[in-house]
C-alpha cells in the first residue's frame, strides 16, 4: 500500500470514525430494507408479500423517492442553523416510528403513508450525518477520506443480505420491528460526540430558505445536480427493478451446485434451488469494501469531472449488461461492472460537492446531492415500475402470451398464468422461460436506461468544458 495512503488514513480525526461507525448502522438497517422491498411490494410467489403490482410500486418508490430526497434539498440549511446532532437524533427517532407503522400495513394508502414517515426520518439523516462528516474532513484528506466512507458504507451494506434474510425468515412484521430497534440504539453513540453549536449555527441575518433558494440555483450547482440524476436513475433500477428481474428471469442453479453453497445463501423459487438475490448483491458491497478505498486514491489528482464521466460510463454498461442474459454469471459480471462505476461517482460526487461548499453551509450543499436522488430516484420508480409491468415481469408476459395465442376460458391471474401456459405448451418451467424471453425480450428494458446513461455522460462533458472543472 503507498505510504502516502497510509499517513493521510492515519491523519483523518477520531471524530470521523465515530461519526461514520453511526452511519454504518443506518446504512445496514436502510439496505437490508431497499433489498426487501421491491420484493416485498411487488413479488407475486412470495408469502407474506403485499402483492401489489409493479406500477403500484413504481408509484410508492416515486413517492418515496421525492419526501426522502426533497427533504434534505429544503433542511439542509435548517440543519446547520439549529445543529446537525440535534437533528440527527431526531430523524433516528421518526425513522424508527416508520418502520413500526409500516410493519402493520397492509393497504395501498396506508402503506404508502408509513413509507413516507421513513421517507422523511431518512431525508433529515442524510443532510444531518455528512454535514457532520464533512466539518471533520480537511481538504488535503478529502478523496481518502470520502473513499473511506463508502468502503465503510459498503462494509456494513455487506452483513444486510443475511440481516434481511434472517428477520424476513421470521416475519415481514419482524423484519420491520427489527430495524427499526437496531437504529434506535444508534442513538447512543451520538452523545460521546461533543459538538461545538456556536461554529455550526448561522448569523442570525440569514433568511434560510432564500439562502437555499440561492445556492441551490447557481449555475454551478444546480447543473450538476441535474445531469448526474441520470446516474441516480440508473442506480435506483439496480435496487428497485434488478432484483424482481433476478426473481423472474435469471438462472443461478449451476453455479449453486459448482461451489456446493449453503442453505442460508440459496433460495427456491421456479427454476429450482437458486443464489438467495440478496446475497448477489454483496457482490456489490464486497468489492466496493475491497477496491473503492484504492480506487479514490488513484483516480484524487485527475479532474473531477472527467472521474464522474468515466464512473458514469462504467456504470451504465455494468447495469445493461446485467440483464442481458439468463445465465447468472453474466448477471455477476454485469453487477462488478456496475458496481466499478457506482464507487468511481458516488464518492466523487459528495467529495466535488463537499469542495465546492462553504465550511459554514456543509449540510446544505450534502442536500443538494439529494435532488439528483430525488429526480434520478423518483423518475426512475415511475419509468422503471412502468416497463417492468409492461415488458419485464414474467408472469404478465405469460397472461399476453396466453391471450395473444389461446383462447381461455377460465380466468387467468397472475398466480395461475405460468402454469396454464405450461400446460398448454407441455413445456418445464425452463422452457416457459426461455420461450418469453425470446418471444418478448424483456432484457430491452435495460436499453432506456442505458440510453438514460449515454444522455448524462454528455452533458456531464458539456458541463466540464463550460466551468473547466
Amino acid at each position: 500500500m503507498n505510504i502516502d495512503l497510509i499517513k493521510n488514513i492515519k491523519e483523518i480525526t477520531g471524530k470521523f470514525w465515530l461519526i461514520q461507525f453511526i452511519q454504518m448502522i443506518e446504512r445496514l438497517v436502510y439496505a437490508a430494507l431497499v433489498l426487501q422491498m421491491a420484493v416485498y411490494i411487488a413479488q407475486k410467489d412470495i408469502v407474506g408479500g403485499l402483492n401489489f403490482e409493479h406500477t403500484d410500486k413504481g408509484i410508492i418508490f416515486f413517492f418515496w423517492a421525492l419526501v426522502q430526497n426533497l427533504t434534505p434539498v429544503f433542511s439542509g440549511g435548517f440543519i446547520d442553523k439549529y445543529g446537525r446532532k440535534k437533528v440527527l437524533i431526531l430523524s433516528i427517532i421518526i425513522t424508527s416510528l416508520g418502520f413500526i407503522i409500516v410493519s402493520f400495513q397492509t393497504t395501498f394508502y396506508s402503506f404508502l403513508f408509513s413509507v413516507l414517515v421513513l421517507g422523511f426520518g431518512f431525508g433529515l439523516y442524510r443532510p444531518s450525518i455528512y454535514g457532520l462528516l464533512a466539518t471533520h474532513i480537511k481538504d488535503n484528506h478529502s478523496s481518502v477520506a470520502w473513499g473511506l466512507n463508502v468502503m465503510l458504507i459498503n462494509f456494513a451494506v455487506f452483513f444486510s443480505p443475511p440481516l434481511a434474510k434472517y428477520l424476513e425468515e421470521i416475519s415481514w412484521q419482524f423484519f420491520f420491528i427489527g430495524l427499526a430497534v437496531i437504529l434506535i440504539l444508534s442513538i447512543f453513540p451520538l452523545y460521546l460526540i461533543k459538538v461545538n453549536e456556536e461554529n455550526e449555527i448561522l448569523e442570525g441575518k440569514y433568511i434560510i430558505l432564500k439562502d437555499t433558494f440561492r445556492e441551490f440555483f447557481s449555475k454551478k450547482v444546480f447543473l450538476i445536480v441535474t445531469i448526474l440524476s441520470g446516474f441516480m436513475m440508473i442506480y435506483m433500477q439496480f435496487y428497485e427493478t434488478l432484483p424482481n428481474f433476478i426473481y423472474d428471469w435469471i438462472d443461478t442453479s449451476n453455479i449453486v451446485k459448482y461451489f456446493n453453497l449453503p442453505e442460508f445463501m440459496t433460495m427456491q423459487n421456479s427454476f429450482g434451488k437458486m443464489i438467495d438475490f440478496k446475497w448477489l448483491y454483496n457482490f456489490n458491497s464486497g468489492f466496493i469494501v475491497i477496491a473503492v478505498v484504492f480506487v479514490s486514491w488513484f483516480f484524487r489528482k485527475y479532474k473531477k469531472t472527467i472521474v464522474l464521466s468515466i464512473g458514469l460510463i462504467i456504470a451504465t454498461f455494468g447495469i445493461v449488461f446485467s440483464g442481458l442474459f439468463i445465465d447468472g454469471k453474466y448477471l455477476i459480471i454485469g453487477m462488478l461492472i456496475y458496481t466499478l462505476g457506482e464507487m468511481i461517482t458516488n464518492p466523487k460526487f459528495t467529495e466535488f460537492m463537499s469542495s465546492i461548499a462553504p465550511i459554514e453551509k456543509k449540510s446544505m450543499y450534502m442536500g443538494f446531492i439529494n435532488f439528483s436522488m430525488a429526480i434520478g430516484l423518483a423518475g426512475g420508480s415511475l419509468i422503471g415500475g412502468y416497463l417492468y409491468k409492461n415488458y419485464g415481469e414474467k408472469t404478465s408476459l405469460a397472461i399476453k402470451y396466453l391471450n395473444n395465442n389461446y383462447k381461455i376460458e377460465e380466468t387467468i391471474n397472475h398466480s395461475n398464468a405460468i402454469n396454464i401456459l405450461m400446460e398448454k405448451t407441455n413445456y418445464n418451467y425452463n422452457q416457459i422461460t426461455n420461450l418469453l424471453w425470446n418471444e418478448y425480450n424483456p432484457y430491452y428494458i435495460w436499453f432506456v436506461f442505458g440510453a438514460i446513461g449515454i444522455i448524462s455522460i454528455i452533458f456531464l462533458y458539456l458541463y466540464s468544458r463550460k466551468f473547466k472543472l
